[in-house]
């Protein structure tokens, strides 16, 4: 029994201390990545890594905001730039990372995926039987939805709403709004191929109890 107790003790001291050497590594698309298995080729400009699921995966460090080391030691390789029409200081770009991270962790959208279920479902009948079209056209009617609800952006109210202490950070707004209509739009698509496949394998139950 004291062997039992005397491994275990050993295995999670064992993690703790590797979980404490681990980095984190932010990406400009607001996502991070905790890790120790990763290497920089900056000659080259090549981060490589292994993801959750453990497969090996290389990304150009453009695409890196920077790497902080487990004793919070910050390698910064963005350089301040504009992207599209907008000018980025590192710090401002920070800002909107920090926006982005945020809605990728807190933001959810149940109502695009129920609106893309719907849609998706309703058009395998209201193709054929109300536009008078193959139902092979169905698929048309949930992109279009997808569409519609990716025309309206995520309200800046909203945020300030939700984060009164950010009010005054437009970066960390826009970041924010940015996630968070991705994942209305995301979620409206990955609704409308579900309700597509309800609404097939209903089709066919009821062609089947029909007969």
């Amino acid at each position: 029994m004291k062997l039992f107790f005397l491994i275990s003790a050993i295995l999670l001291f064992d993690s703790i201390v590797s979980l404490a050497q681990e980095d984190t590594i932010w990406f400009l698309s607001g996502e991070r990545l905790i890790s120790s298995q990763y290497s920089v080729n900056v000659e080259d400009g090549i981060l490589s890594y292994m993801n959750k699921r453990n497969k090996k995966k290389q990304v150009g460090l453009e695409y890196v905001f920077s790497i902080v080391d487990s004793k919070n030691k910050e390698k910064i390789f963005f350089e301040s730039t504009t992207i599209g029409k907008t000018y980025f200081t590192v710090e401002q770009m920070r800002s909107f990372i920090k926006g982005e991270f945020t809605a990728r962790e807190n933001y959810h959208s149940p109502f695009s995926t129920v609106s893309g279920i719907v849609t998706g479902a309703g058009s395998i009948y209201a193709v054929p039987s109300i536009l008078g079209l193959n139902v092979f056209f169905a698929p048309l009617v949930p992109a279009a939805n997808a569409a519609i609800v990716g025309s309206f952006n995520y309200k800046e109210k909203k945020v300030i709403e939700k984060y009164p202490n950010q009010k005054d950070d437009a970066y960390f707004i826009a970041g924010y709004r940015e996630i968070a209509t991705q994942k209305r739009i995301n979620n409206t698509i990955k609704g409308g191929l579900i309700g597509l496949g309800m609404g097939v394998a209903s089709a066919i139950i009821i062609n089947q109890v029909a007969k």
